[in-house]
């Protein structure tokens, strides 16, 4: 599989994961997900990929809304 395919379809995932906040997908969904959204198939790497997506992007989002919360009026006063 081309390279940068398989970047596409784990970008269009990670945006997935993120748009279903604050009720993330289960470790199978992303692989529904995939197997639905493309012919990829899904290796042992990409399932730990996915699992990592599914790890740190909810932290991400979290630390994200903390941080526009507590500068939510400096960042509206620009």
């Amino acid at each position: 599989m081309n390279k940068e395919l398989k970047k596409k379809i784990f970008s269009d995932l990670a945006d997935w994961i993120i748009d279903n906040e604050p009720v993330y997908p289960t470790n199978q969904d992303c692989k529904r997900w995939i197997k639905k959204n493309s012919q990829y198939s899904i290796t042992k790497n990409d399932e730990e990929e996915i699992s990592m997506l599914l790890k740190y992007l909810p932290m991400s989002q979290k630390m994200n809304n903390l941080l526009y919360a507590k500068y939510l009026d400096q960042i509206i006063s620009k």
